[in-house]
């Protein structure tokens, strides 16, 4: 088989008859639930910082405390969630690739997902440690990162209940 004449869905073909994968689909329904279960938890100490920044950004917590410190203070809780969630998330799709490569709602949900990181190291590197000089653009961007996620979380719960 020549390289060029190879799609995607073939490659996706491949890894879930791999060894692997099989093993994961095929092992007992409990290891699937725990992986569901171990992604949502990511999802919560990933969001959990985004939480407080938006509440700090709105001055309704710690109006004394700098919104850089805010920051900082969460970052490791986020970057872990977002280790447990990429890791778990990975492991589910090899359960069944190509079920997830022709589900539209799994296709928003990475879209959403990578507009989402997108905004969320912005908001994290770029925006939020200058609240003072554009207080405005600060909470234009948490009220986008919020409604992205939600979305994110909405595509990820319809990927089950569609085909």
């Amino acid at each position: 088989m020549e390289l060029s004449s190879v799609s995607l869905a073939h490659v996706l073909y491949v890894v879930q008859k791999s060894h692997f994968a099989h093993g994961l689909a095929e092992s007992n329904h409990m290891l699937v639930a725990v992986l569901q279960i171990i992604h949502v938890f990511g999802f919560i100490f990933l969001l959990a910082p985004l939480l407080l920044i938006v509440l700090r950004v709105f001055g309704l917590i710690l109006r004394d405390q700098p919104l850089q410190e805010t920051l900082r203070q969460p970052r490791a809780l986020s970057l872990t969630g977002l280790a447990v969630t990429l890791a778990s998330g990975l492991l589910m799709f090899l359960t069944a690739p190509l079920h997830y490569y022709n589900n539209w709602a799994f296709d928003t949900k990475m879209l959403l997902l990578l507009a989402s990181l997108t905004i969320y190291a912005v908001l994290f590197l770029g925006v939020a440690p200058r609240q003072s000089a554009h207080p405005t653009v600060v909470k234009v961007t948490v009220v986008a990162s919020v409604v992205l996620w939600l979305g994110v979380c909405m595509a990820a719960r319809a990927i089950g209940f569609v085909a």
